[in-house]
């Protein structure tokens, strides 16, 4: 019986040995690669030995990985990245990847802390579990032009992506707020459902401010024909200064300014103050803020309608049409004499 397992156990330690099928030398450096299919001639791109060795693969500067690649007289398509192919190639500084790759596996990018640059193809990609985990200098990103969504999380370990450009094709966005040190927003004007403003992610008509990035600083400016400031699209905005919120907006949440510790002023601009939240049944002017002296300007003719309808009594509020109760303190909102005419 002994014997038996043995040699059952012989094939598959055998088969740990070696994790790749042939390597192909580019630009000086070994690239090793897998058959995924020998019918339709394709290969994905490995790491070399066990995957127990804990050796990492050592690359040096850019690598641009070809679109397709011969072995033994044969064109292989290149299609994947596969699981921990590049993981602790901590000399690599950046990736170009070829056209026709669909998938990238799990942990393929691990531990490349020297990665800075990744430029993905413009068809669309799939991509596992903690890909760039721990690749914390990632600064410069080229999405694919046929992306149809992203999901900007698998950055997030990125200490240096201040800048992300969406696509003409993107049609969803997701965790934009992952990526702590982002502070600029461009989208590519033909895309049909997102614009930018001011480095600010806005829907196509530029009614709805979707999001504004983390670590954007200074005055933010939202335009006139805005009319909804998404839950949260401020919220965690900490460099913020200013804001300045346009007649057309309707719809803000009371929460909005209550983590902005660098916020100084809020400007509304339009004669009558905005209903941000509910208590029993009744719409209120409330303002949570972290900053209690922060200033807020209206327009002249208005200052006592606004100072009138400030909220200044503690107690549970929730959102418009919210269920959720949120305990406001009076130590978190704005004193009456704060509110100022504009240009004061």
């Amino acid at each position: 019986m002994k014997k038996t397992i043995v040699l059952l156990i012989l094939p598959l330690l055998c088969g740990m040995v070696r994790a790749h099928d042939f390597v192909v030398t580019l630009d000086g450096q070994k690239v090793y690669f897998n058959i995924t299919s020998e019918i339709h001639r394709t290969v994905e791109v490995t790491y070399n030995g066990g995957i127990a060795d804990g050796k990492p693969t050592y690359y040096v500067g850019e690598l641009t990985v070809p679109a397709k690649v011969r072995h033994n007289n044969k064109v292989y398509k290149v299609t994947a990245i596969g699981p921990k192919a590049f993981s602790g190639a901590d000399r690599m500084t950046g990736v170009v990847l070829p056209s026709g790759l669909t998938s990238i596996g799990d942990f393929a990018f691990e531990g490349c802390t020297s990665l800075s640059r990744v430029i993905f193809p413009g068809n669309s990609v799939t991509f596992g579990q903690g890909v760039f985990f721990r690749c914390d200098k990632i600064r410069d990103v080229s999405l694919g032009s046929d992306w149809k969504e992203v999901d900007l999380r698998m950055f997030r370990w990125s200490d240096s992506l201040a800048f992300i450009d969406i696509p003409v094709k993107m049609e969803r966005v997701r965790n934009l707020k992952s990526l702590k040190c982002l502070d600029s927003v461009t989208v590519d004007p033909n895309n049909s459902r997102f614009s930018a403003k001011g480095g600010v992610l806005y829907d196509k008509s530029g009614k709805t401010l979707y999001g504004c990035p983390r670590a954007y600083k200074g005055k933010v400016v939202v335009p006139e024909g805005t009319e909804t400031v998404l839950v949260g699209a401020l919220m965690d905005c900490y460099g913020v200064t200013a804001v300045d919120l346009p007649a057309s907006l309707v719809s803000m949440s009371f929460r909005e300014f209550g983590q902005l510790s660098g916020l100084s002023e809020i400007e509304f601009r339009g004669d009558a103050p905005m209903m941000t939240a509910e208590r029993e049944g009744e719409k209120v002017f409330l303002l949570q803020v972290k900053n209690r002296d922060v200033k807020i300007a209206v327009p002249q003719k208005s200052r006592k309608v606004y100072r009138e309808a400030l909220v200044t009594a503690a107690g549970e509020y929730t959102e418009i049409n919210g269920d959720k109760p949120y305990l406001v303190e009076s130590g978190s909102m704005p004193y009456e004499k704060n509110i100022i005419s504009a240009g004061k």
